[in-house]
This record gives structure tokens, sequence and C-alpha cells, in this order.
């Protein structure tokens, strides 16, 4: 059964409760803001942030990019990635569980993933102060080692010679560019 509506002078002055329109519009979104042209959300906003990106936590998060570093851990139960995604010289540590996909594909220097994941404070004693927990890999571009040669360790710019399409994706060009 529906009621007949308040007469619009009576609606006005009813502060009771507020429009439901009204309540929609106020409920707060628990996503980062994400780039102006893309679902994802640049590494720069959240880590570039004055508290280091603590403030987010508890957030959701979709970031992309390329692996920088990754190691398996707690028997392959789950594993550790740095991601840059070239927004900035910094990386965002991202944990992803066995359940959510191979990390043998994952954890490759190079290989490019979406993750959708949730970001929480790291464990006290830590060097970051926030991480992603990822609640789902969207995509995974795997990398050959063969063909992406670029080891963890650091490189010189006479090895980067041979390599031209790859070195801004290494720490030492793109930190000319950021500087």
């Amino acid at each position: 059964m529906r009621h007949p509506s308040p007469p619009p002078s009576a609606a006005m002055t009813d502060t009771s409760s507020p429009p439901t329109d009204q309540l929609a519009a106020a409920t707060l979104d628990d996503e980062v803001p994400k780039a102006q042209f893309s679902d994802r959300v640049p590494i720069r906003s959240i880590i570039s942030r004055s508290d280091g990106g603590s403030g987010l936590a508890g957030r959701k998060a979709r970031v992309g990019g390329w692996v920088k570093t990754g190691r398996k851990a707690d028997k392959d139960a789950f594993a550790f990635l740095e991601i840059n995604d070239g927004s900035c010289a910094g990386n965002l540590q991202v944990i992803v569980e066995a359940s959510l996909g191979e990390l043998g594909q994952l954890v490759p220097t190079g290989t490019c993933v979406v993750v959708d994941g949730h970001l929480k404070l790291p464990p006290a004693g830590t060097k970051q102060k926030i991480e992603l927990r990822a609640d789902k890999v969207l995509h995974v571009g795997p990398v050959d080692p063969a063909k992406y040669p670029l080891p963890k360790m650091r490189l010189t710019l006479e090895f980067l010679r041979d390599f031209v399409h790859l070195r801004s994706r290494t720490n030492t060009v793109p930190s000319f560019l950021v500087s």
C-alpha cells in the first residue's frame, strides 16, 4: 500500500529523516580515487602522500604495473610482489595468496599484473607504510626470463646499452626522469 506524499512545504520543514537520495549520495565510498582515464589507482597517489599511504588503510584499490621484485614465502602459500606502474620511482608491496593464482607466473621480474585488493598497514618493523592485500588477480602478462634479462641487482649503464628497449623499466633510468 502506497502512502500519499506530504505536501512540498511539509517535506522541506521535516528534518527528522533526510531523503533517501541524499543518504545515497552521502554514503562513503571505500575505494581510493582512480586515475582520470583509467580504472586503476596510480601508485604515486598511494605512496607519495605525506603519511606514506597509511591513511588509506582499509580502502579498496586496483593497481597495475610491472613486478620489480617478487618472491614466494611460507612454503609457497603466498608471494610478495613489489609493483611499479611508472607513475613514481617507488614501489607498492602486494601480497598475493596462492589460492588467487599461479605464484610461479607472478614472481618473475618484468611480469605485468593488475590486482584488486585492500590497502592494509604492514606489521611493525617493516620499511613500507602501506601494502596491498590482493583479493583478485585480474591480469597476468607472463614474462620469459630469457627475453627479459634484467636481474634484481644494480645494472650498469654499459649493460643497458645492449637493451635499449628495456631501459625505462629499470630503477636507474627512471630516477633521472623523476628528479
